[in-house]
């Protein structure tokens, strides 16, 4: 009996660390075993093309967060396109920017105000929130940012949003990120978290988010890059699309 158990917890213990190692690699993402459930939308930029904004309806899709722009002067390819796409759509279209650690934030959000208004000006096509997305790139997570000059050039950037839609835009982080440089600071915007091997209730217990990125590898009709695949995101338990709209 005792070998029997001895056994089964050998066994148990080898299962747990194949998992580890497998959720460490992302070739497991325990996440993606159970569907969540909620108000389902996608993010995307260049790299997804020209996006079917009648396929991503008819696939439950309700919204789109579109990458606008990044840093101070990058304009990415295919966000105009993506505005023409979603003219007469039920599927609601927002612009998001690519935080740049190298450039002012207020340089940022003329960069971002510039090319988003154009299309804020339509209501109809581009109505939800602004979403600035704060994540590594580069050697940035091996040489961080000093945590004062961040905060300071990501408040620049949000109070000039602020000033232009009246709307503070989400702000977009993974934990780390949010431990580093966001936590106690930016308690004013909303969450959009990333948690794409975890359930975010794993990696976020504390809750208080409104988006929840929960994979980067979704596929989806009428969006995907050249792997096939798409970012997928869920709103929080109860919220709609009409929390969002500017």
């Amino acid at each position: 009996m005792l070998r029997r158990i001895a056994t089964v917890l050998i066994a148990a213990a080898v299962l747990l660390a194949a998992l580890f190692v497998g959720v460490k690699a992302e070739v497991i993402r325990p996440n993606m075993l159970f569907e969540p459930e909620g108000v389902k939308g996608v993010d995307t930029s260049e790299y997804q093309g020209t996006l079917d904004f009648t396929a991503l309806a008819d696939a439950g899709i309700e919204f789109v967060y579109a990458k606008a722009t990044e840093g101070a002067t990058y304009v990415d390819a295919q966000f105009m396109d993506t505005c023409e796409q979603a003219s007469g759509s039920t599927v609601a279209l927002g612009a998001y920017h690519f935080f740049s650690f190298d450039s002012p934030g207020i340089d940022q959000a003329a960069n971002f105000v510039a090319t988003a208004s154009v299309a804020w000006s339509n209501l109809n096509v581009c109505s939800l929130r602004p979403a600035v997305d704060v994540e590594w790139y580069g050697d940035k997570k091996q040489n961080p940012p000093e945590a004062e000059a961040v905060r300071r050039e990501l408040r620049a950037f949000v109070e000039a949003v602020e000033d232009t839609c009246g709307h503070k835009p989400l702000i977009y982080a993974g934990n780390d990120i949010y431990d580093r440089y966001l936590r106690g600071h930016f308690d004013d915007c909303e969450l959009w978290v990333s948690s794409r091997k975890w359930p975010a209730w794993v990696e976020w217990p504390q809750g208080g988010w409104t988006i929840w990125q929960y994979s980067d590898a979704g596929k989806v009709a009428g969006a995907a890059n050249d792997a096939g695949h798409v970012d997928l995101d869920v709103l929080a338990e109860g919220a709609t699309v009409g929390d969002l709209l500017l």
